[in-house]
């Protein structure tokens, strides 16, 4: 995807998101927020949707009316375009989940069941650090634990940076400040000693943070801990990160990860 078509990319993806009837769009990730990697003047940053359904019955003619839309948008741009589905209930609940908060102000390019307009008449009231303090921690522990699975420098990255955010939002002072600084992806590869530091790191700031707010961590935050602190957890980096990525995806998007999920890669 070229630079130059972000100014175009919400009026396309309302015509080529037409055909969708059985859920709302709504553009989520780097390219809603106006972060996303550039390199040459291309876009690196994937293609994130979060289509949104009524009743988690209406999920299987939602994927199947989503998937040729994702791979002609994967191919036109040239791009990975991904979308979890997610339940209208969960979308207007989940206020401080990281895909809500890092929308646009009017984040939907297809909205035939109205969301938006009870989106903009739901009332906002304060928010209280013991609600948006766990929903921070959890993208610590997912990206900590997608680490483990796979591209570890590029998760603890997410992982450290998220970090940072908690630890600023809790109102403490990271006691290793410098393992806590997202480095440039251009950086030498990390060593295994400096992989561990900083993932070490990113677990100190979310138990100081829930000991020093007395949070209630969400359940996928607590399993990430639970897996990777006992001797119990005896499982492979792999069924750790699936383990804490089925409850984030419930927590998040209210539906499980095999129903939510998809991913839809440019045509070779």
């Amino acid at each position: 995807m070229k630079a130059t078509e972000l100014k175009y990319l919400r009026p396309h993806l309302a015509s080529v998101c037409r055909s969708v009837t059985a859920a709302s769009v709504a553009l989520s990730g780097s390219l809603s927020r106006g972060e996303a990697r550039v390199s040459n003047g291309r876009i690196l940053s994937d293609l994130d949707l979060i289509p949104v359904v009524a009743v988690p019955e209406d999920a299987v003619l939602a994927r199947k009316q989503l998937a040729p839309v994702l791979q002609k948008l994967a191919d036109h741009y040239t791009i990975t375009c991904t979308a979890a589905l997610t339940l209208e209930a969960n979308f207007l609940r989940v206020r401080h989940a990281g895909y809500v908060t890092s929308m646009a102000n009017q984040p939907f390019v297809r909205d035939p069941l109205g969301v938006r307009q009870r989106l903009d008449a739901r009332e906002d009231t304060a928010a209280d650090p013991a609600d948006v303090l766990p929903w921070l921690a959890q993208p610590v522990t997912y990206y900590l634990a997608k680490a483990g699975a796979t591209a570890p420098e590029e998760n603890l990255t997410k992982a450290a940076r998220a970090a940072l955010r908690l630890v600023q939002a809790a109102g403490l002072r990271p006691d290793a400040p410098r393992l806590l600084t997202a480095y440039v992806p251009a950086d030498p590869p990390l060593t295994s000693d400096a992989r561990r530091g900083i993932a070490e790191a990113c677990v100190r700031a979310v138990v100081d943070a829930a000991a020093a707010r007395h949070l209630t961590l969400l359940p996928s935050s607590r399993e990430f801990l639970a897996r990777t602190g006992s001797p119990d957890h005896a499982e492979s980096p792999h069924e750790t990160f699936h383990a804490v990525r089925d409850r984030a995806f419930l927590e998040n998007q209210g539906l499980p990860f095999e129903l939510s999920a998809m991913t839809a890669r440019p045509t070779a």
